[in-house]
């Protein structure tokens, strides 16, 4: 967030020296029709966005206490995914391993999924957004008794989003404070 909060301010002072400048050559009436239209456009581009999300089930307490052990299978792989930004918080991002959809997760939540070793790919995508093309995403080899953790983000372009996962093996503690997680709708691939 801290990257995002210099454009923001920027933006901020730019808005009011324009929307003063427009004030003053087009009249307070236009300007207030003017915005009142943009207002209605910003809404309805929210709106858009979150009527994408569907319902997801939250793990149970024993299944997330379980997960935050962050103990090792002896013959799968664990991976982890999360999201914990501030950017896009309530759009719900779809994540994909080997073109399979796994599961939907809101900021801040994190899902728990096992994995056979070997290579997969990672891949998300925002409900306003197409689905990855085939061979899109991110490389990752599983091997046997491996805890992978990805963090998964949002990254805001001119037009749209994209996602971006990062692995971070040393996320445990990141992973830990976040309260919720979500029932992956498949948990071992």
């Amino acid at each position: 967030m801290p990257r995002y909060l210099l454009f923001v301010v920027l933006a901020m002072i730019v808005g009011f020296f324009v929307y003063g400048l427009l004030r003053a050559v087009l009249g307070p009436g236009v300007v207030t029709l003017i915005s009142l239209a943009a207002l209605v456009v910003v809404g309805v581009v929210v709106y858009r966005n979150l009527k994408t999300n569907r319902k997801v089930a939250d793990a149970t307490p024993e299944q997330r206490a379980e997960a935050l052990k962050f103990a090792p299978i002896a013959d799968q792989a664990v991976l982890y995914v999360f999201r914990n930004q501030f950017l896009g918080r309530a759009v719900g991002i779809n994540v994909l391993i080997d073109g399979r959809a796994v599961a939907q997760i809101k900021s801040p939540r994190f899902i728990r999924v096992t994995l056979t070793p070997g290579a997969h790919l990672i891949a998300g995508y925002t409900g306003t957004n197409k689905p990855p093309a085939e061979g899109e995403g991110v490389a990752i080899n599983a091997n046997a008794g491996d805890v992978l953790i990805m963090k998964c983000e949002v990254e805001p372009n001119m037009v749209g989003a994209s996602v971006k996962f990062t692995a971070q093996p040393q996320a445990r503690a990141d992973v830990q404070k976040i309260t919720r997680m979500v029932a992956a709708d498949i948990s071992a691939l």
